[in-house]
Protein backbone atom coordinates (compact mmCIF):
# COMPACT_ATOMS: atom_id res chain seq x y z
CA UNK A 1 0.00 0.00 0.00
CA UNK A 2 1.41 3.49 -0.59
CA UNK A 3 1.92 6.10 1.85
CA UNK A 4 0.90 9.77 1.39
CA UNK A 5 4.22 12.18 0.78
CA UNK A 6 2.96 14.61 3.05
CA UNK A 7 1.96 12.82 6.55
CA UNK A 8 3.36 9.23 6.16
CA UNK A 9 -0.57 7.75 6.74
CA UNK A 10 -1.44 4.76 4.16
CA UNK A 11 -3.70 5.70 1.37
CA UNK A 12 -6.65 3.14 0.59
CA UNK A 13 -8.97 2.84 -2.28
CA UNK A 14 -11.41 4.99 -1.09
CA UNK A 15 -8.88 7.94 -0.48
CA UNK A 16 -7.72 7.33 -4.15
CA UNK A 17 -10.88 7.74 -5.48
CA UNK A 18 -11.97 10.83 -3.74
CA UNK A 19 -8.91 12.36 -4.89
CA UNK A 20 -9.73 11.49 -9.03
CA UNK A 21 -13.57 12.86 -8.06
CA UNK A 22 -11.95 15.97 -6.73
CA UNK A 23 -9.69 16.42 -9.84
CA UNK A 24 -12.32 15.87 -12.43
CA UNK A 25 -14.30 18.47 -10.77
CA UNK A 26 -11.73 20.77 -10.45
CA UNK A 27 -9.87 19.94 -14.46
CA UNK A 28 -12.63 18.09 -15.97
CA UNK A 29 -11.43 15.06 -18.09
CA UNK A 30 -7.79 16.30 -17.96
CA UNK A 31 -8.00 15.54 -14.37
CA UNK A 32 -8.66 11.57 -14.00
CA UNK A 33 -5.09 11.92 -16.33
CA UNK A 34 -3.08 14.17 -14.97
CA UNK A 35 0.39 13.77 -14.35
CA UNK A 36 0.09 10.69 -16.90
CA UNK A 37 1.01 11.82 -20.44
CA UNK A 38 4.61 10.98 -20.05
CA UNK A 39 3.79 7.54 -18.87
CA UNK A 40 0.86 7.56 -21.37
CA UNK A 41 3.14 8.59 -24.33
CA UNK A 42 5.71 6.05 -23.29
CA UNK A 43 3.15 3.31 -23.43
CA UNK A 44 2.23 4.29 -26.96
CA UNK A 45 5.61 4.26 -28.17
CA UNK A 46 6.53 1.07 -26.66
CA UNK A 47 3.05 -0.49 -27.94
CA UNK A 48 3.97 1.11 -31.75
CA UNK A 49 7.73 -0.44 -31.65
CA UNK A 50 6.85 -3.93 -30.34
CA UNK A 51 3.63 -4.11 -32.97
CA UNK A 52 6.20 -3.02 -35.80
CA UNK A 53 9.09 -5.15 -34.46
CA UNK A 54 6.65 -8.20 -34.59
CA UNK A 55 5.48 -7.33 -38.13
CA UNK A 56 9.23 -6.98 -39.72
CA UNK A 57 9.98 -9.71 -38.05
CA UNK A 58 6.86 -11.91 -39.35
CA UNK A 59 7.95 -10.60 -42.68
CA UNK A 60 11.70 -11.36 -42.74
CA UNK A 61 10.97 -15.12 -41.87
CA UNK A 62 8.35 -15.53 -44.46
CA UNK A 63 11.40 -13.96 -46.68
CA UNK A 64 13.88 -16.32 -45.38
CA UNK A 65 11.59 -19.35 -45.85
CA UNK A 66 10.19 -18.61 -49.70
CA UNK A 67 14.20 -18.05 -50.49
CA UNK A 68 15.19 -21.19 -48.97
CA UNK A 69 11.90 -23.36 -50.37
CA UNK A 70 10.55 -24.24 -47.05
CA UNK A 71 7.13 -23.07 -48.21
CA UNK A 72 5.56 -21.73 -51.52
CA UNK A 73 3.26 -19.08 -51.04
CA UNK A 74 -0.63 -20.49 -52.90
CA UNK A 75 -1.22 -19.04 -56.21
CA UNK A 76 -3.63 -15.89 -56.92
Amino acid sequence: MQTSKIDGKPIGVTEALKEMATDSKKFGLRGLFRGQGIGIAKAVLSLTMFHQGRIWLTDLTKEYNIRNGHYVPPSK
